[in-house]
């Protein structure tokens, strides 16, 4: 079986950003900025929100992390993502999930400025990708997708599999992942069916398909018998197991003999969307004003 390893690619669209982070510098007096919100400290993507700020340091990357409490509110949380969208100072701003209960509405979305979007949830961003037809309006229409998305299918194109033609199976419908994901390999001439909770028969689905991707959040749910032999599998789940371990939808061990080629977690999808999310923070900058108050970081 064939891994679907994302480091080195990460390692490649990160060593490709200093002399870009220079640029802004000379441009804008100051190095590109992130802002990332995340409510819980303890949630699986609390392990990648360390990951970037690390990253964003050994680059140069001004990043800060805020961490509000959930009992503070939703008005809290609209008055923070106000502060940050008007602020010059910040490039990007990034919107960890999970949220509070409540949180999750298209107006905390559209409360983070399209140019400062760079997880591509807000419905301009979102609207543009929509209304794509073909993958390089995607890849140069000037505007952010959400980063896990845009990782698989870069994933994809490194390890040489072209989803033109191909029947692909996307488990999850969720604005992050599945429902963008399946526009983005659409526009790429594949033919993509979204399962989800309420799908009759996934096996039957999952049998008819070349490649199958999955966003379900459950551990290890994804065996082989689930599959046709030879089938590619790349896994954008992050759970953890009953000892404690990260690992992913699939059931990794169990597929080796079976699938043809699949992605690990960790080390697949996750580092390549950690890449994705440095590289549109930089472009953000690269796209942002220049003002006055450029060099100094708000808070």
């Amino acid at each position: 079986m064939k891994i679907l390893e994302g480091k080195t690619l990460s390692a490649e669209i990160l060593g490709a950003l200093p002399a870009r982070i220079e640029g802004v510098r000379a441009r804008l007096g100051r190095p590109p900025s992130l802002a990332i919100i995340n409510y819980f400290a303890d949630s699986p993507s609390a392990v990648y929100v360390k990951r970037k700020i690390a990253a964003c340091e050994k680059l140069g990357i001004a990043v800060k992390l805020f961490s509000p409490k959930a009992e503070e509110g939703y008005p809290a949380f609209k008055t923070l993502l106000a502060r940050l969208g008007a602020d010059p100072a910040y490039d990007a701003i990034m919107i960890e999930r999970p949220l509070p209960d409540g949180f999750e509405t298209l107006e905390t979305w559209d409360a983070v400025p399209a140019a400062k979007d760079v997880d591509g949830l807000s419905t301009m961003n979102m609207g543009r990708l929509f209304i794509s037809k073909k993958f390089s309006e995607i890849e140069n229409g000037g505007y952010f997708v959400p980063c896990t998305a845009l990782a698989v299918v870069r994933l994809m194109r490194f390890h040489g599999i072209d989803p033109k033609g191909m029947n692909i199976a996307v488990a999850g419908r969720s604005a992050v992942v599945g429902r963008p994901l399946a526009q983005m390999l659409t526009a790429l001439d594949a033919t993509v069916t979204v399962c989800h909770t309420r799908t009759k028969d996934v096996a039957s689905i999952f049998k008819a398909a070349d490649l199958v991707v999955t966003a379900a959040g459950r551990a290890k749910w994804l065996k082989k018998d689930l599959l046709p032999p030879g089938a590619m599998v790349i896994d954008v789940g992050t759970n953890f197991d009953e000892n404690g371990r990260m690992c992913g939808d699939a059931d990794f061990e169990d597929l080796k003999g079976s699938a043809q080629a699949a992605s690990p977690v960790p080390g697949g999808v996750g580092p390549v969307t950690l890449a994705c999310l440095i590289e549109a923070s930089v472009r953000a900058a690269e796209l942002a004003p220049k003002t006055e108050k450029g060099g100094i970081i708000l808070t």
